[in-house]
């Protein structure tokens, strides 16, 4: 059975799609930025049995970020302020006095940021692949090549992306996971959070976590 979607609502007006399951400590997992879609992930067996194994011990928490998957897709700003407040609308609709985050890939600023402001109500902060200045992940020389793919052919960038994550050899679990991006994202909302992710730098933050 698939989770219960709801929403919580922003301070700035936008509805956040989000679902929790299981019992025990609160674990929020970070959306998955260009592929985050609460509803699609759960008809994916790899996604499915790695959440169901999460949550036989935690109650855990998946939301969609702004512009994203089931969340409100009309919105223009992507800043680092309003992605925390992103989070921030889960964790309080929720209720939640502490959760433990897991900031993954590019989410992993928004946990860093949301730590740092709200230390009383993080009780782990687990990052993944992640970094604390966006600058430092620009530079890879893959990122560069399938960010240019972006710029010019849609379907071509999804393609590219879905084997680099599972591997040049994977068939239909790359078509399987660039469906999901595809459901997730349009080319117009990657461009504006890949512009606000540009100057993002939370490496400041870091000596308060």
């Amino acid at each position: 059975m698939e989770p219960r979607i709801q929403y919580a609502t922003t301070n700035d007006g936008v509805n956040i799609a989000f679902w929790a399951i299981g019992e025990g400590m609160p674990f929020v997992h970070m959306p998955w930025f260009r592929s985050s879609h609460i509803q699609r992930e759960w008809q994916i067996p790899e996604y499915r049995r790695w959440y169901e194994s999460l949550a036989t011990k935690l109650c855990l928490i998946r939301y969609d970020g702004r512009g994203i998957g089931m969340s409100d897709r009309d919105v223009t700003e992507y800043s680092l302020d309003a992605l925390v407040a992103d989070l921030e609308a889960v964790v309080d609709r929720l209720e939640l006095e502490t959760v433990a985050l897991f900031g993954v890939l590019h989410t992993g600023p928004v946990a860093i940021a949301y730590a740092a402001r709200h230390p009383e109500r993080v009780s782990h902060l687990i990052l993944w692949c992640t970094y604390a200045r966006s600058s430092d992940y620009a530079r890879a020389t893959q990122v560069q090549a399938t960010r240019a793919f972006m710029e010019t052919d849609w379907e071509l960038y999804i393609q590219t992306i879905a084997h680099v994550r599972l591997g040049w050899s994977e068939g239909a679990s790359a078509q399987q996971f660039a469906a999901l991006m595809r459901e997730s994202i349009t080319p117009h909302a990657l461009r504006a959070l890949w512009k606000a992710y540009e100057e993002l730098d939370v490496s400041a933050l870091l000596t308060d976590i």
